[in-house]
């Protein structure tokens, strides 16, 4: 399991061979680039159904992470290992990776943690991996700005009952700028947003989206969100893609 200085996501599939081995790799390299103190395992719930899973990683699996840059580590060569009592105990986190494959076994096998678990939808097949990076990603972004687990949508009031105080509130736009500082930071600069209208828990919230969706670290203070490196043309794609108004200063 991760080092005791960090939070634990655990990752949840069938034979811990591809899916929740994949998402395990792929979110500790996120992690890793975003400064973020948590940490990914992962482990099977079913390994006896998964008679070809045996050895190391998918090979599909770990091809797919080198496309994307990320290098098979150990964790890629071990075989898969079965979920326990303790791994449950030791996570911060718990993500099972298709809901309708995996929320029987858990009820099945460890009853007293399904409502621990946030569930997935991705299905084992060829399109997995892109499922999963998104999925990663969005909840990279849920982390940094202090954990938001997903509604179950069963949770959800149905849309023609919802009220004014339980429909969610637009997104307010905003007018922001986006600048480049390197002064005092030995060449390693970064990309300044600022002059923007809020607080510091919405400031946190979009430094949060912006340092997911740039792929990079960053920090919000002073009032304004600090994004590691030159990421000014993202910052202001993304920016303007929700609808922003920005200026360069």
């Amino acid at each position: 399991m991760p080092k005791a200085n960090s939070k634990t996501v655990l990752f949840l599939c069938t034979g811990n061979h591809s899916r929740s081995r994949f998402a395990e790799i792929l979110f500790n390299s996120v992690a890793a680039r975003m400064s973020l103190a948590w940490r990914a395992a992962s482990r099977g719930l079913a390994l006896e159904r998964g008679v070809n899973n045996v050895g190391p990683m998918n090979a599909a699996a770990v091809k797919a992470l080198e496309s994307m840059s990320i290098r098979a580590t150990d964790e890629a060569k071990r075989g898969p290992l079965a979920v326990e009592t303790g791994d449950f105990e030791a996570a911060h986190w718990i993500v099972g990776l298709k809901e309708n494959e995996h929320r029987a076994l858990l009820q099945e096998r460890f009853p007293d943690w399904v409502e621990q678990v946030e569930f997935w939808q991705v299905d084992d097949s060829p399109e997995a991996w892109g499922e999963i990076e998104r999925e990663v990603m969005d909840l990279a972004a849920r982390l940094i700005v202090g954990g938001r687990r997903r509604t179950a949508p069963e949770e959800q009031p149905p849309a023609e009952k919802q009220t004014a105080e339980t429909a969610p509130s637009p997104r307010k736009k905003l007018t922001a700028r986006v600048g480049r500082e390197t002064k005092g930071r030995r060449g390693k600069g970064v990309t300044t947003v600022f002059d923007l209208p809020l607080d510091e828990d919405e400031l946190r919230e979009l430094g949060g989206i912006l340092k997911q969706r740039c792929g990079t670290g960053g920090t919000v203070k002073n009032g304004r969100i600090e994004i590691q490196g030159d990421q000014r043309a993202r910052s202001v794609s993304e920016l303007e893609r929700m609808g922003d108004t920005v200026k360069r200063g």
